[in-house]
Order: C-alpha cells, then structure tokens, then sequence
C-alpha cells in the first residue's frame, strides 16, 4: 500500500477509535459472536493458533419484516434467501445448512414470522471466514425486520452434530424440530461435573418421556459460546454480562406425521420440576420453540479455480443485472476489504491524474460478524421526500417515439416543436423538451414538464388527444407511442429540465413484482445500490471531518465536489422518477397486472463515462460478491420482470 493509503488507513481508525471512545461514555456495551471468548473479529482467518479442530454449529435467528413469504419459492424473498445460502455454502469450511421457519399458533395463517438457521462449519477458522465474509449480511438486512437478530455458536464433539434430515428438501418429511434452551447462572454450569451431570439428567428425561414413541428421530444438545463485548480494550464492568449466563440448547428431531407437542410439553414441565437441584446461584430458565424444517443445504453452484473474469462488455445496468454472477466467496477474505479499499484509493489518484474517467465504484463492506441482537444494519432506504427543499414536484410526460430511418435527426426538432406549440397551451404546462436516443438512432423523447401532478390530471385528456391526432397524421411513425410519467423534485429559479451539468440522461425502468412487501424490498434493494455502491469518499470525509452525510438531492456517484481535483462519472437524482403509478395516479396500470414499474434517475458527463462506469461495476461484480455482485444480484431477484434503460442526450433547442 503507498504511503498516503497507510496514512489514510490510519486516520480511519484512529477516528473510528475516537468515536468509539466517545460513545462508550453513554453507551451500554454490546455483544457480538465469539468463540473461547474471542470476538470473532479479534482473529483474522488464516491467522489461528494451530490446535484441535472443534467443528462449529452456527445458529442464526431472526424476525421477518411483516408480509414477507419466505416459503412462496416463486416470490422474491425466498429466491434473495437461497442466494445468501448459495453464497455461505461456498465459504470453505461449511459443511452443511439447515433452515426452517417458527412455528407459532398466534400468527393465525399470516405466515411465519422468524426463520430458523444452522450451519455446519468444520471449525472456529471456518466459522471467523463467515463472520469475517461481507457478501451474506446485506441479503438478510432486507428480510430481517431490525427487531431482533441472534448470532450464536456452540463448540462440537469431534464427529460434530447430527443433521435434521437426511439431505435434500424435508418438506416431503415434514420434519419438526423442537428447539429447547434452558438459561442458568454460569456459577451452576461452570464446573465440568455440574455440566456432565445436567446433560445426563436431561438424557434421561427425554429418554423416559418419548419411551416408546417412535416419532423421535433423534436428539442432541450443545452449550452455547458466550458473546463477548464488542467494546476495544473493555473493562472487567464492560465484559461481566457476558460471563454471568450460560445456555444449554437440545434439538429434537421429529417425523412431522407423528409430531405431538404434548412430548414436548410434558418433558419441558418435568425440567422445570428438577431444576431446583441444579441451581445453586441464580434463576434457571427453560424456554421452547418449534421449527418447521424447510430444506436442507442448497446445492453450490458449480465454479472452478480459474479467476472470474467477465467475457463481454456491459455497458448498462440491463445487461449487468442479466449476467449471471458466481454466489461464491472471495478467496481471500481476510484481506478483501483492505483491497477494497486501496483499489478505491488508487482509482482517486489515478482520476486526479487524468489517468481514468472517475474513481471506481465503493463496494458495501459490512461483515456478517455484525449481525447481533440489537445491531441489526439498517439497509439505506429509497424515499421520496413528502415535501422536497424548494417545494413539491413536478410531474414529466415522457412519449418514446421511433421514427423511420434518419427521420431523428431531421425532423426531430420540427416534430418537437408541432407539439410543443401545441402542448404549451395547456393549463399547468411548464416547459418542454426533446432528447434524441444514443444507442438506438430512430428514437427520440419528448418530454414535457407539468406544475404538479393535478395540473398534469387536468389537461391529461387534452395532451393524449394531441398525441394521438400526431400519430394519426404523421408519416414519420414505425411505431406506436410509448408514455411514461415521473416525478421531478422541483429545482429553485429554473425547471428542472435546467438544471444539470450534462445533456445525457438514463431512465432505467425497473419491473417489479407486484405486492407491498416486494416494493418496499426493492426501495432498499435501490438505495443500498445509489447510496453504498457509487458512492466513494463521502461516508469517509464523514469519518475524519464529522461533517453530515447530507444524501437529500443530487448525489456523485464519485468523489463529493468538496474533495477538488476528481472528476465525477454521474449525477444520481435520487429523489426523481420513482414508482410510475405514483406520477400516472394509476392510469398506466391495469388490475391485473403482474408488475409495478420502479424507474430510476441518473445524469451521466458523456458517454464514454457511462461505458467506463458499468464495465468497471461488472468487472468489480465479477472479482467479489461480498463487496459489489450482490448489490447487482439482488437488484436482479427483485426486478424480476426485467429492466429496461434509455440512454438519450437532451437536445437544447427548446423554447420557452
């Protein structure tokens, strides 16, 4: 690394280290997970002490955002869930991944609530990969609902523990596991015999309570690692919580068929009844939950030792999100954020040298590790802002004309004008403009900018009949028009057709499933994109100046223009476009339409930044999906029906 990255490096931490400090003044501590009493980021992978290999279960629970169907195998939350498992299926060291949703009798057939993971690593260097791995987390954040989050472990025999099933999909098996966790001092647990002596009167319960009944498949317990305090250097007051619990957990494996939770039950009121001999120091508690197994680990998909590397160019989102991108770890993930950050810091110093276009894109770098109760990440959200800085938006027609071969070119400004002399009489008309397609010569737009969405109702009528008398008329025509609306964040002194550096303009459409659930997972799936992926240096300013983050408005997709000397590819509008059936008041749509349609703003230099810009975010997608192919992926799950982008270059001969 040069010198100014080490210097850069440093500053980062010790900044990071200040605010920690800081916020331990007021700041209860928290706890992530650790095995041996080692937070998992205490220990780089590759960097443990040789000894026995213990395999590790992982166990990983959390609550779902209301409305998610995780069992629907068609809907997009089941499809984003099978690839963060893909995706921990290729870290070395796993060995297998078993999941299952809560059963719970109050949800009254709304559908599960929490889902149920563990996964089989065989042992703690596999287990710090995962934790260590970036590429699972952010997939989660979008189905967990940010109430509760648990990311324990438990240390194995040396044959490590029983799966659920017997491999493949359980559904056909109906398999229910009964999930038993009994909470006690850590005095009454600490010595071994105490231990030995709890496990072999549990063994004997649950021996004399399934006593011929053959429904049990089988049984086995573990003790849970204790989580550790998260807090660098803590104090013994900081890291006692963590010392002054432990958990014994069992599993229960039932045929679904013959499942009667009255077993259960009995064996839970009759552990509860011997507890008093156990517990010497403290309050014992026993608590019980049931899971209904849904399948167990999903097949890896096939990738060789070769580097990935892509074989075509992309010079749009479209084609991106339609290329197939490995769900596989990185090889090195003990130093794959450190890359990730020296290969942002080249591409600055290149751009300020002219050497390149702009920096490269900033990948997401939020490890799984970070997953715990109460540290649940928040997932940036799109929003439109119900009232924007200047006032309200305005709404923008746009009509998607193709006209016969070299007709653009001489007849577009005339085409514009004949319905712009015409729209222009309209109550509530603005302004208006033209914009000649890029890549595809025989198009052109017409865009024409509304006071607000009730101006644009009112003459709605007027405007289509215009439109429609043109077509009728024109000779020009290959193909029937194309209407679009959006909304525009009004802009001070000038519409906002004005008021951008460049003339180039991408609207990229995106089709989403229709439900609720599936439009508020695709506005964050699009503001982790906008605010995280292209956005370079601005959270790190944020880090050593402690200036506000500020992403309201207009937001680089580089370098904030308070860093001089950098050069930026595009301008993200992040409050513009947005749901079109929030801009067309539902007179796009039928009822029965399977998709609702997401269009996105941005505002590109030239076309050649555009170009560089995308081939660099597959080729980053393609070197590592924990830091930026599953960004792209998970745009693709979501926007299952597809996108679409136009590029246009607005054309300045309009009148006002």
């Amino acid at each position: 690394m040069s010198d100014h990255g080490i210097d850069y490096t440093q500053q980062v931490l010790e900044r990071a280290r200040q605010l920690q400090l800081e916020a331990r003044r007021n700041a209860t501590p928290r706890f992530g997970p650790a095995v041996d009493g080692v937070l998992w980021s205490r220990i780089r992978p590759g960097e443990e002490d040789e000894g026995p290999i213990i395999p590790i279960l992982g166990i990983l629970e959390f609550t779902l955002k209301p409305g998610i169907d995780i069992l629907n195998e068609s809907r997009p939350p089941r499809r984003l869930w099978e690839a963060a498992l893909r995706y921990v299926c290729s870290i070395p060291g796993c060995c297998a991944v078993e999941w299952g949703v809560r059963l719970d009798k109050s949800n009254h057939g709304s559908g599960p609530t929490s889902l149920f993971c563990l996964v089989h690593w065989d042992s703690a260097a596999a287990w710090r990969k995962f934790q260590h791995s970036p590429g699972f987390t952010p997939i989660i954040g979008l189905l967990d609902s940010d109430v509760y989050v648990s990311n324990r472990c438990a240390k194995l025999g040396p044959l490590g523990a029983p799966r659920q099933g017997s491999g493949g999909d359980a559904r056909d098996r109906a398999t229910v596991v009964d999930v038993v966790s009994v909470a006690m001092a850590a005095e009454d647990a600490s010595p071994p015999e105490r231990r030995s002596a709890f496990e072999e009167a549990w063994n004997t319960l649950v021996a004399s309570v399934t006593n011929g009944h053959d429904g049990l498949q089988h049984s086995y317990a573990v003790w849970l690692e204790n989580n550790v305090v998260t807090f660098l250097d803590p104090t013994p007051a900081e890291a006692a919580p963590a010392t002054r619990q432990a958990v014994f957990t069992a599993f229960l494996t039932w045929d679904g068929a013959r499942y009667d939770s009255r077993h259960v039950e009995e064996l839970c009121d009759r552990l509860r009844a011997s507890l008093p001999s156990f517990q010497a120091n403290g309050k014992t508690t026993v608590s019980r939950k049931a899971v209904q197994l849904v399948n167990q680990t999903p097949q890896p998909e096939e990738h060789h030792g070769a580097p990935r590397q892509p074989v075509a160019q992309h010079n749009n989102l479209a084609s991106i999100l339609d290329a197939s991108f490995p769900r596989q770890c990185s090889a090195d993930l003990a130093n794959l954020t450190e890359h990730g950050y020296q290969a942002v810091d080249r591409s600055i110093r290149d751009a300020r040298a002219r050497t390149r276009l702009f920096p490269a894109p900033r990948g997401s770098f939020r490890f799984q590790g970070e997953l715990y109760e109460g540290n649940t990440p928040v997932i940036p959200h799109w929003r439109r802002s119900p009232a924007p800085f200047h006032g309200g938006y305005h709404c923008v027609d746009v009509v998607w004309m193709q006209l016969k071969a070299r007709a653009p070119k001489r007849e577009g400004p005339r085409i514009f004008n004949q319905l712009k002399d015409q729209i222009s009489a309209l109550p509530g008309f603005v302004m208006a403009s033209w914009a000649r397609d890029v890549e595809h010569k025989a198009k052109l737009a017409v865009l024409t900018v509304w006071e607000d969405q009730h101006a644009r109702g009112a003459a709605s009528q007027d405007y289509r009949r215009i439109l429609d008398d043109f077509a009728a008329s024109s000779v020009h025509l290959l193909a029937p028009l194309k209407h679009q609306a959006l909304l525009m964040p009004r802009c001070l002194g000038a519409p906002w057709l004005t008021d951008w550096r460049g003339p180039y303009l991408e609207l990229i459409s995106f089709y989403v499933p229709t439900g609720v659930v599936e439009r508020q997972l695709f506005e964050h799936a699009y503001g982790a994109f906008i605010r995280f992926l292209i956005a370079t240096q601005h959270e790190w300013s944020h880090l050593l100046t402690k200036r506000p983050l500020g992403l309201a408005g207009k937001n680089r997709m580089t370098e904030p223009s308070d860093i001089a000397g950098i050069p930026s590819a595009c301008i993200v509008e992040d409050d513009a476009g947005g749901w079109e059936s929030d801009a067309a008041e539902g007179a796009e749509e039928s009822s029965g339409s399977r998709h609702q349609l997401f269009t996105g703003v941005l505002i590109w230099e030239s076309p050649a930044a555009r170009q560089e810009w995308y081939e660099e975010l597959f080729r980053l997608a393609c070197w590592s999906y924990e830091l930026f192919g599953h960004v792209v992926d998970t745009l693709g799950i979501l926007a299952a029906g597809g996108i679409e982008a136009r590029f246009v270059e607005l054309q300045r001969e309009y009148r006002r």
